[in-house]
């Protein structure tokens, strides 16, 4: 037998989930209570969060957690450490404002006076030109007057305005013209703009916070919380204590969440450091200051300008990686434990500064897995592609066709991360996210290959804790809890099953990170929508990987692309209007893999500025080829790039290919209406078993060769996922032949409406099993009609009379919110975290009278009605019903 599936039917997997569970300072029965209710969940890590603790690296902060150590180690269950007393990461406890406030973040910000017309020599006041301008609106505003006093200049330059605040590259350093506190000159004819650049402390994002670009203002992060921590559980660390994890650690130059803090397209301060002060003056030479304010504006001919974004952006996210991301790691790495975590991606943060880190790659560099996050609503079922509306608006595609797909390739190709990337997921949703969105959410991340899990989160607060629910025992008022434990038994064996092989993707796709900082580009969703949609596989590649092969166990070969096991027959480039001279090196070199541009070829190199290289560079990509989105999927398919092929197209079927004893299938239907059932043609095998991971079940599935192909049929109805075991030999077992549920409703010859005359009763989860008075529904409503306030367990009960037994009976609920179990003769039939909320019940039945009790969890959404609203409202959500209402119907044969 495939050990993978004899692990599934032991129960042998390992610890793939480590929920956050959130300190307060709770009274110790509470902490140790709320850790056995994560354990009976099947869940064998945790991740502490401290930023709701009063006195986190304190006495009360040990305090607590010896006691969670303790707990967990008695169980045997791994613990991580959020990084940080205050989200996001870079707080460093304090610390900075505490003992090292000369550590604190540091910035290059300008001011600007425009010269028009002048015909002698003009005098500029330059002492006031080194801090922003304030006006009336400012009254009142908190203003470090003193540490302004600090800041420095660094260099004048004037620049010939053309238009629109656009500026000629003809630009005339004035720096040395600067005697005390004013500039005196005589500019040439026409309008002038002169910058005065400056360093400072004070104009940019939040001064309590370590610089991310200095080493060792970010080596006080350690010296404030991981060191603490070593102190005092060295002797659990690798062992009880697993790690540190990092919560959207940012360059946070600017305050707030805008997510446009991109290069050149917003006005801002921007990170510095003496380091980065150094290599941008061994980048751009001897006069590097004079190019400094292409950092803000824009000039006529786009050569110097760009190259100067570029190289500012290049030096500022690897030294990020250097001093932030590895510095952390390697810590990590000396005291036996790991660094996990992730950075703010929304809508291509990823790439930005601000709340970014600039380069995702880069960022989580020094990481022992890749990272990413789904909180807030960013994907949603039947939302694929669609804008979202909250606080912010969301890239819908971004989130739906590449998050998850971003986060996962860095898993496969970085051999530090062991195939391994972490989400956290489900906060921030609301109380309205159930089990049965779960599920959902969880499929879809496991499809894109992501193989660990971090829901959020446990908070031991009295219900009902506003802050980000949903909470999963919320002190014992969550019907669904038992629900949720139930969904992540199913969870652990689906990231079990895709830990430990190689990922199979026949395409990979250019991050498109670089090519933000220089120019107009092509969105890396555009591409991921088009092969997601046409059931093409693929890898993100950053650039790094494809100037650095040997360090990701790398090479070209065969006319592939290979790195870290995984072999790629075409890379596709998105449309930038520059590249680096490393990528058309890379071209140059590539041989014969197969490489496309999506919507034309680029005009410049971004790292260059002498135009006979640039010319010469750009030969290298005369012979690629020029696809457009539209013909991308059909262009690949005529080549033989693809995996897989669906007989009839449908947009919405998600796969994941992966190989560890055999060949390993995962399947998901995305759409909210539609069913998939058709055929799909595998590469090979001769032998398939389907398993559902809900009810840990394996059967057997028919294959059909055609020319070397085997084909198989499915059936996927909405929020339908399964894994497929293919293998060129028999797998070994015992098992049933797969049969799709349509079918099986086809040979059944009487339908019996159950949809009328049910006895209900209601019990909120806290007091549950004690019902209420029963109650009866003639025709079957939503329970939300009568009591529209309700949350909680809702039990219908019936009785029917066979004269037979039969030889096959369904049972199907039409509508049911959300989660349900069954008991036919007071039996346990099943859980339904989802739909279809259908059952085989045949072998339940008997002769003569039957009884059915139905028990319907609800989510806590409703029951907010019965409490003062939350404090915020993050956005507005239509409310569903609750209960099962609709057709219900028995079939027989």
């Amino acid at each position: 037998m495939d050990k993978t599936i004899q692990d599934l039917v032991n129960h042998q997997t390992e610890k793939y989930i480590l929920p956050f569970l959130w300190m307060r300072g709770e009274e110790e029965q509470v902490i140790r209570g709320e850790i056995a209710r994560i354990y009976d969940c099947g869940i064998r890590g945790i991740c502490v969060e401290a930023r709701p603790h009063p006195d986190f690296a304190g006495p009360g902060w040990w305090h607590d957690l010896d006691i969670v150590m303790e707990e967990a180690k008695q169980r045997g269950m791994r613990v991580w450490v959020l990084d940080d007393a205050h989200f996001p990461t870079g707080y460093a406890n304090g610390l900075i404002e505490k003992k090292y406030p000369f550590r604190k973040k540091t910035y290059i910000n300008y001011n600007t006076v425009d010269v028009l017309g002048a015909q002698n020599e003009v005098t500029i006041h330059i002492n006031p030109m080194l801090k922003p301008k304030t006006s009336w609106l400012d009254i009142g505003k908190p203003i470090d007057k003193e540490e302004q006093k600090n800041n420095k200049l660094i260099s004048v330059v004037a620049g010939k305005l053309v238009t629109d605040g656009m500026i000629n590259e003809d630009l005339i350093d004035l720096t040395d013209r600067v005697e005390g506190d004013f500039l005196t000159c005589t500019l040439p004819e026409g309008p002038w703009r002169i910058y005065v650049i400056y360093e400072t402390k004070t104009d940019g994002g939040n001064p309590k916070y370590i610089n991310m670009i200095d080493e060792d203002s970010v080596s006080t992060q350690l010296e404030a919380v991981y060191q603490p921590h070593f102190e005092r559980y060295n002797d659990e660390f690798g062992k009880t204590f697993a790690g540190f994890f990092s919560d959207e650690p940012a360059f946070g130059n600017v305050n707030g969440f805008d997510f446009n803090e991109s290069i050149g397209r917003r006005d801002m301060t921007l990170p510095w450091s003496e380091e980065a002060k150094t290599l941008l003056s061994e980048s751009l030479g001897e006069h590097w200051r004079v190019f400094l304010p292409y950092l803000w504006n824009s000039s006529e001919e786009m050569n110097h300008c760009v190259h100067t974004r570029y190289t500012y952006m290049d030096i500022v996210t690897r030294l990020y990686e250097k001093n932030f991301s590895n510095q952390l790691g390697k810590w990590c790495e000396e005291h036996n434990v790991e660094y996990i975590g992730h950075v703010i991606e929304d809508n291509d943060q990823h790439s930005r500064l601000g709340s970014g880190a600039g380069h995702f790659f880069r960022a989580l560099s020094g990481q022992h897995m890749s990272g990413i996050d789904v909180i807030g609503g960013q994907v949603i079922f039947g939302g694929a592609g669609l804008e979202r509306r909250g606080i912010f608006k969301g890239d819908g595609e971004f989130y739906h066709y590449t998050l998850g797909k971003l986060g996962s390739s860095y898993g496969h190709l970085d051999p530090k991360k062991k195939g391994r990337t972490m989400c956290e997921l489900f906060g921030a949703y609301g109380w309205k996210l159930g089990v049965r969105d779960m599920k959902y959410i969880l499929d879809h991340l496991v499809v894109r290959g992501i193989n660990y899990l971090v829901p959020h989160a446990f908070s031991m607060r009295e219900y009902p804790d506003f802050d980000c629910p949903p909470h999963f025992y919320a002190r014992g008022h969550n019907p669904q809890f038992k629900h949720f434990a139930h969904l992540m038994h199913y969870a652990n064996r689906l990231c079990h099953i895709f830990n430990g092989g190689r990922h199979v993707a026949p395409v990979a796709v250019l991050y498109h990170g670089e090519s933000e900082w220089a120019g107009e580009y092509l969105k890396m969703q555009k591409p991921a929508r088009a092969l997601t949609e046409n059931q093409i596989d693929f890898d993100f590649v950053s650039l790094d990987m494809l100037n650095n092969l040997e360090s990701y166990n790398g090479k070209l070969e065969n006319n592939h692309l290979i790195i870290n096991g995984e072999e790629f027959k075409c890379l596709v480039i998105p449309y930038s209007q520059y590249i680096t001279k490393e990528l058309a090196a890379f071209i140059k070199n590539a041989g014969g893999l197969e490489i496309i541009f999506l919507d034309g070829k680029p005009e410049g190199i971004s790292n260059v500025v002498d135009k006979q290289e640039v010319s010469e560079l750009l030969k290298s990509i005369e012979t690629c080829k020029v696809v457009s989105i539209s013909e991308l999927a059909s262009e690949l398919r005529a080549n033989g790039i693809f995996d897989i092929k669906l007989t009839n197209a449908f947009k919405d079927l998600t796969y994941y290919h992966y190989v560890k004893e055999n060949n390993i299938y995962m399947f998901q239907n995305e759409s909210a209406h539609e069913t998939f059932s058709g055929d799909i043609e595998l590469s090979g095998g001769e032998f398939v078993i389907v398993y559902n991971g809900l009810e840990n079940k394996f059967e057997k599935l028919a294959v059909r060769k055609e020319n070397g192909k085997s084909i198989i049929c499915l059936e996927l109805k909405p929020y339908e996922s399964c894994v497929l075991f293919v293998s060129a030999e028999t797998l070994g077992g015992e098992y049933e032949k797969y049969r799709p549920c349509s079918l099986k409703l086809n040979e059944c010859g009487e339908r019996r409406d159950l949809s009328k005359d049910w006895n209900y009763s209601l019990v909120k989860n806290i007091e549950y099993p004690d019902f209420g008075n029963v109650h009866h529904l003639k025709e079957l409503v939503p329970i939300s009609k009568e009591h529209p306030t309700f949350t909680g367990i809702i039990k219908y009960e019936k009785e029917i009379e066979l004269v037979e037994v039969p030889n096959q009976g369904i049972l199907s609920f039409e509508y049911i919110y959300e989660a349900v179990e069954l008991w036919i003769n007071d039996e346990y039939v099943g859980m339904k975290v989802c739909p279809p909320y259908v059952y085989d019940v045949a072998n339940y039945f008997r002769k003569g009278i039957n009884t059915i009790r139905v028990e319907v969890a609800t989510t806590l959404d409703r029951d907010r009605f019965n409490h003062p609203e939350p404090p915020f409202i993050v956005w507005h959500d239509p409310i569903d019903p609750t209960g099962m209402f609709g057709k219900i119907t028995l079939s027989l044969s």
